[in-house]
């Protein structure tokens, strides 16, 4: 599994699986837009599975980094 997208909460940082990536955009835009809270199945920096649950009510902003491939600063 590729796990090269990132969804970042304040300072926590959370990997998002490449196969899960429009949906997890979808929940997160629909969750900020909306006000809701909404479950997501993503990875921890140590690529543990982990459930967050973001509650757009009450966060200020979500950061999602769908890019493809490498980083500038990255080696393919």
């Amino acid at each position: 599994m590729n796990i090269s997208k990132k969804l970042v909460i304040g300072q926590q940082e959370w990997g998002i699986a490449d196969a899960d990536a429009d949906g997890i955009a979808r929940l997160v835009r629909d969750a900020m837009t909306n006000g809701t809270t909404v479950e997501l199945q993503l990875y921890d920096p140590a690529g543990h599975a982990v459930t967050v649950f973001l509650n757009g009510a009450a966060t200020s902003s979500a950061v999602l980094d769908l890019t493809k491939g490498p980083k500038p600063s990255e080696m393919s």
